[in-house]
Order: C-alpha cells, then sequence, then structure tokens
C-alpha cells in the first residue's frame, strides 16, 4: 500500500500546478516514498504515455467528476495511507467530508496552497474545513498571508512555507538548435495566451517594447492561446508588429537555447503564486524582470536576483530592459544570483524540495492526525 495519497487536478501537462505535481512525484519516487495519486483530469491514455515510476500508482478520470468524488471517497475510507496530500483547495471539502465518516483515522492531512485559487473567497465551509487540516503546504509567503488574513485563527504551527522548484529533468535536458530563424537579439516571455491570463503583463511589454530607441532588439512570446490576435493586433498597433513574434511548439530543449541567448526574460505578472518559471530562466542564465507582486517576491528580488517593477507600470519595464541592456555588471550580477538560488545548497533547488518534501511525507516524521 502505498504511504501517500494525492489528490490532485492534473500531472501530466503544461502549467505551474502541474509542474509542481511532477516534480513532487520525482521528489517521492527518489526518496522511496510510494504514492498513489488521483487526478481529474488526466486521462487514462495520458498515464499510461508519461507515468514511468512503478513506484506511483496514478489514475487518471478525464475529467469525469463523479467517477473522481468516488475514487476519492473509496481511498479515504478504506485506504490505509499515512499521508493524504490535497493538491487543489477545490478538493477540500469533499475529502473533509468524506473523513468525517472516519473518525479513528490515522493519516496526516495536508493542503497544498498554490496561489490564486486561495487569494480570496475561500468562504465559511472551507474555511470550517481549513480547520481539520493538520498542515497547509504554501508555496510562497504571499499565499501563506492571504490565507492567514481570510481564516484569522489557525494556529500557526499548521502553515508550512514549501516553494516550488527547479525540475531534476532540465539538468538532464540535452539542448537543441532552434530550427526556426530567431533574431540576433531578443527578450523573452514564456506563458499562456489566454484572455483570463492577461495578468501576467504580455500586454505591458508589448507597449514598453514599443517605446524603446533600440530598433534591433526583438520580443519572443513563447506560448499559445485564445488571446494571441489580440496581442497581435496590439503590437500592430505600437507599429512593432514586425520585430514581436509569437512562437508555438517550442521544446524544453529548445526553450533552453532561447534562455541562454536572450538579454532578458520579462514577464511583469500580477498574480503568479510562486512563478517556476523564474527559475528556469535563472538556471540558464536569463537575467529576470517580474513584478513586484504576490510570490513572486520570494523568487525575484529587486536589484539582487533579477529587478522587481511595479505590476503595470509601462515606464518601469521599458526602463528596466534598457538598464539591463546597458549595465553589463548588472546583468552578470543578477545572472550569478539567480543561478545561485537553483544550484547547490540553494533554497530552490531538487534537492531541497526533496528535503522539504521528506519533512512532510517521509514515514520517520509522521504523527497521526
Amino acid at each position: 500500500m502505498p504511504s501517500a495519497l494525492i489528490i490532485c487536478t492534473e500531472v501530466f501537462a503544461n502549467g505551474g500546478i502541474q509542474r509542481f505535481n511532477r516534480t513532487l512525484l520525482d521528489a517521492c519516487g527518489g526518496l522511496g516514498i510510494a504514492c498513489a495519486v488521483l487526478s481529474l483530469n488526466d486521462s487514462a491514455e495520458t498515464v499510461r504515455a508519461h507515468a514511468h515510476d512503478h513506484r506511483h500508482h496514478v489514475a487518471g478520470f478525464g475529467g469525469n467528476r463523479v467517477r473522481f468524488a468516488a475514487a476519492v471517497a473509496r481511498q479515504l475510507l478504506f485506504g490505509r495511507h499515512r499521508r493524504v496530500l490535497i493538491g487543489h483547495i477545490n478538493f477540500l471539502t469533499l475529502c473533509v467530508g468524506v473523513l468525517a465518516l472516519r473518525p479513528l483515522r490515522a493519516a496526516t492531512l495536508m493542503l497544498v496552497a498554490h496561489g490564486i485559487e486561495v487569494w480570496s473567497g475561500i468562504g465559511s465551509r472551507r474555511a470550517l474545513a481549513l480547520g481539520r487540516v493538520d498542515r497547509i503546504l504554501c508555496v510562497s509567503h504571499y499565499t501563506r498571508r492571504r490565507i492567514d488574513e481570510q481564516v484569522p485563527g489557525l494556529d500557526d504551527r499548521r502553515f508550512v512555507i514549501f516553494p516550488n522548484a527547479l525540475a531534476d529533468s532540465w539538468r538532464q535536458t540535452v539542448p537543441a538548435d532552434f530550427t526556426r530563424p530567431v533574431p540576433q537579439r531578443f527578450i523573452l516571455s514564456v506563458t499562456r495566451l489566454e484572455p483570463g491570463d492577461r495578468y501576467k503583463g504580455v500586454a505591458t511589454v508589448i507597449e514598453a517594447f514599443s517605446m524603446l530607441s533600440d530598433a534591433e532588439v526583438h520580443y519572443l512570446i513563447v506560448g499559445h492561446g485564445r488571446d494571441a490576435d489580440f496581442l497581435r493586433a496590439m503590437a500592430a498597433r505600437f507599429g512593432v508588429a514586425d520585430r514581436v513574434h509569437f512562437v508555438r511548439g517550442v521544446s524544453d530543449a529548445e526553450l533552453i537555447g532561447l534562455y541562454r541567448r536572450c538579454e532578458a526574460f520579462v514577464l511583469p505578472s500580477g498574480k503568479e503564486g510562486f512563478g517556476i518559471v523564474f527559475l528556469e530562466a535563472m538556471f540558464f542564465g536569463a537575467p529576470v524582470i517580474a513584478a513586484r507582486e504576490k510570490g513572486a517576491v520570494d523568487v525575484v528580488r529587486d536589484g539582487e536576483t533579477g529587478i522587481a517593477v511595479p505590476f503595470g507600470d509601462v515606464i518601469a519595464v521599458k526602463r528596466a530592459i534598457e538598464r539591463l541592456a546597458a549595465d553589463s555588471v548588472l546583468r552578470e550580477r543578477l545572472r550569478a544570483n539567480g543561478l545561485s538560488l537553483v544550484t547547490d545548497e540553494g533554497p530552490f533547488t531538487f534537492a531541497s524540495f526533496a528535503r522539504r518534501c521528506l519533512a512532510q511525507l517521509g514515514p520517520e516524521t509522521a504523527d497521526a492526525a
């Protein structure tokens, strides 16, 4: 019987939470912690194609909420897992409600709190359910503070700062040449391009980019989504459509090359729960420009590991890009300090993440709930 039960939205897809879940499973596998995983949105076919660690048993439900809820209930009522890790607050009341039918449970119940899903609207039912959780693993200090503001009175000892980390798979990825033409000089963003993701700040970067006096610099936006046409129209309106490039279908191996070659990685997002993409950029030597907002401030410290600007401030983004272009000493300091976060004993290395997993999920630290 696996020692940990993980109940999550999705594992094998792109996105920050999905990357967190994969890193979690990789760390647990390396530690010898076997996990049973119930994933709402992964399909059975996707699981068969990607789940290669036989220490874990991953079940995907293809978005079928009824089957998923029934499987969660069975595992909680009849399983003998020492740890139950809820990967999204949307599943909290279901899990706590089922566990109320098993009052003598011996499992430690934990919730992972990523970001926007817990920053507002927790409500009375979820607040009551949080009182039944043994540990709340918050990926950033901002997320921990937002929960505390909505549900005052929770014991401080229930909160654990549990940041994401650079996945170990990046170290094993062999860089590949980018087969499509790439400008000699460019700044870079990597993100989803959906209307609901406009808080990522790509529109702000386009406007700031249009103000640069250096017309030799281009802007590469790696990602796809329904908002691409809106952003293309915006680039045309600002007169830089010929220098703003939307790139789809980029492999991790190709992305490494783009990180290494870009003059700056720019993503002034206003709602990052953590910002795993900043760690990726830092690992491959890209100076980072981010917004001074939410979970990003745990990673991007202004003038030390990157440049932090006010969210939505077009002029500040423009000046940050120009500052990096003009100051080679600053660029190298940011590169070195950023790299220190994700190498050796840095706080966001895979090894540090594995130690955090061991502290929470390891059998020797188990305290019966």
